[in-house]
């Protein structure tokens, strides 16, 4: 018979660490457009670029107007 191989399982500390990352990682990528600096609003422009092939989505317009309103 084969025998079976235990594998360790994390302890809760490292469960919450794991949990605690998650929530850090969505909250980074969920930021508001009107608290996006500049920067922030020509990479998201990009990314949506890439991903979408256009910026012709209310989420595009939207950033396109903050950009706008930051060049001022």
């Amino acid at each position: 018979m084969a025998d079976k191989k235990e594998t360790a399982k994390p302890g809760p500390k490292a469960e919450a660490q794991a949990a605690g990352d998650a929530e850090q990682n969505k909250a980074e990528g969920n930021k508001k457009i009107n608290k996006m600096t500049l920067a922030e609003i020509d990479v998201k422009l990009n990314e949506v670029k890439v991903a979408q092939g256009f910026l012709r989505s209310r989420y595009a317009k939207q950033l396109l107007q903050r950009k706008k309103a930051l060049a001022k």
